[in-house]
């Protein structure tokens, strides 16, 4: 459940995310395919948007590149705990 990798997109315009294993958002032109993510890893993407942003918009630039930031992150911590 947790370690299910789903593809998160962004729509810039009504400031909504979304994170699915479904293609049919792909139809949708209004969203953008930013990567893939476990939940636990797009919890923590939203609850750091949140604490940056509050309620202020997020730029499609800004989004991608914290949903990067926390994907290097979550990989550091995977290679650390399995190198242990």
């Amino acid at each position: 459940m947790y370690s299910d990798y789903k593809k998160v997109f962004y729509n810039e315009l009504s400031q909504k995310a979304w994170r699915t294993n479904t293609t049919a958002v792909e139809q949708n032109v209004s969203y953008e395919y930013i990567g893939t993510m476990t939940l636990a890893e797009y919890e923590l993407l939203i609850e750091t948007l949140f604490e940056l942003y509050d309620n202020n918009e997020i730029s499609l630039e800004a989004f991608a590149r914290i949903f990067g930031d926390i994907r290097t992150f979550c990989d550091h911590i995977k290679k650390l705990v399995d190198n242990t």
